[in-house]
């Protein structure tokens, strides 16, 4: 497993965090602001990778 200093697992722990919410953003948000009909997956798909994505985040807060 790749061992990280504590500053270099802060900056990959907040960039996960950013990621989950552009994610979201973009999958779910995007949904309601475009022109084409909801679609259910989509929605759900970017929920899951949000949850996956800040589950990440908090291993990886998490690892000493």
């Amino acid at each position: 497993m790749l061992r990280l200093k504590p500053g270099r697992r802060a900056v990959l722990v907040e960039t996960f965090r950013e990621l989950a919410n552009l994610a979201a953003g973009a999958l779910v948000l995007g949904q309601f602001v475009g022109e084409q009909r909801l679609s259910a997956l989509a929605v759900i798909g970017g929920i899951a990778t949000w949850i996956a994505l800040v589950g990440i985040a908090v291993w990886l807060a998490g690892e000493s």
